[in-house]
């Protein structure tokens, strides 16, 4: 996948090189395989050389090596390339640390260490992916604050960071669009400093070790919210694990939320009514493996475009199946295994026009009738 994002260069005093002679410096701290992945870059014009673009002053201002089965170092020599504004060494083999020179896309790689703290001075950077390294350590503030206020995409998910987050009501990422955290080893509370990331259509915080009540206060501000990821952690719902209705309530402000992913935080509470008014955009749900009671609430179809829908392992989940769910004519996958559901398993789940998966066992449902079980697996 190719990822790119914008960067200025760090002034650190010394003289600057020329393109071809950083480049080279660059060249020879990497090996390839194959090894024709740079075989043209011996030419005397660096502009002809593959994944570089210069503009019309002969200047390289665009480096894209994705991909490339590349190994070894990063050199701090690519920061003398003044005009690069375009930079993505993803998906390589990369080893050793950042070089606090740059600030680049080096998802996919095997990066170590700690996040430089010389980041804050890339005053106009606008994207940052460090994900699916083994980058270690706190998430420096100066990550959020004092100086990358024009960042969209934020990504250090799949690392091994850990600590809190660190944030506070200075940093104001006006123009932050997504911020990947997951697969970490983050602790603590989500910040209420995160309210002010108004422009958040993607926030995944999944597969940390967060606690506290779910965020609502904070997500109900995220009025463009798309995709909201707090899986894996180990959340409550509000009032001591026992009401989730404070939190379905706060996303109604959500009106664009097509994901939501609450699973595996062993939430209390019933399912409340009110999931019924939230975005009909919503084509995913995943509230599995938590501690849901009660039974699940015929509002929920109102949400037409539901594609999946997950209510697995909450064990007390329990009543009838609704024959509300039969309307949701784009449903395509239903979980609602392991749980106390009781009654018949409706025949008339095999009307609903997508639906490709349902998976009702380890539940005390019984077939009606033979004829009624034929006409359900027909």
């Amino acid at each position: 996948m190719i990822t790119v994002f914008y960067v200025v260069r760090a002034e650190n005093g010394t003289y600057v090189l020329n393109d071809r002679a950083s480049l080279v410096s660059f060249m020879s701290q990497i090996t390839s395989d194959p090894k024709n992945a740079l075989e043209n870059w011996n030419s005397s014009d660096v502009c002809n050389w593959s994944g570089v673009k210069c503009d019309n002053g002969s200047r390289v201002v665009k480096l894209t090596l994705s991909e490339k089965s590349l190994h070894g170092t990063i050199a701090p020599s690519l920061s003398k390339l003044s005009y690069l504004s375009i930079l993505d060494l993803s998906g390589n083999f990369f080893e050793g640390h950042i070089p606090a020179e740059l600030a680049i896309s080096l998802s996919s790689n095997r990066l170590e260490g700690y996040i430089p703290n010389e980041l804050r001075f890339l005053h106009q950077l606008l994207y940052l992916n460090l994900g699916s390294n083994k980058l270690t350590g706190d998430i420096p503030l100066s990550i959020f604050c004092n100086g990358t206020s024009y960042v969209e995409y934020l990504d250090l998910s799949d690392n091994s960071f850990t600590g809190k987050i660190h944030l506070n009501n200075q940093c104001e990422l006006k123009e932050l669009k997504s911020l990947l955290l997951w697969s970490n080893h983050l602790v603590g509370e989500v910040p209420q400093a995160l309210s002010n990331f108004s422009k958040l259509e993607l926030l995944d915080l999944g597969s940390n070790l967060l606690t506290g009540e779910l965020p609502s206060k904070i997500v109900g501000k995220m009025v463009h919210l798309q995709i909201l990821q707090l899986s894996e952690n180990r959340f409550s719902s509000h009032n001591g694990n026992t009401d989730l209705k404070p939190f379905f309530a706060s996303l109604a402000n959500c009106s664009n939320l097509t994901e939501l992913n609450l699973a595996g935080n062993h939430l209390g509470g019933e399912l409340p009514s009110i999931i019924g008014t939230l975005s009909t955009k919503l084509a995913k749900i995943n509230l599995d493996d938590n501690h849901i009671h009660g039974p699940i609430p015929p509002e929920i179809s109102n949400l037409f475009n539901i594609t999946l829908l997950n209510l697995s392992n909450n064990i007390l989940l329990n009543g009838s199946i609704p024959p509300e769910l039969f309307q949701l004519g784009s449903l395509e996958r239903l979980y609602l295994s392991n749980n106390s559901l009781s009654g018949h398993i409706p025949s008339a789940f095999g009307n609903v026009p997508h639906l490709g998966l349902l998976d009702v066992s380890k539940n005390k449902l019984r077939v009606q009738s033979l004829k009624a079980l034929l006409t359900f697996l027909s």
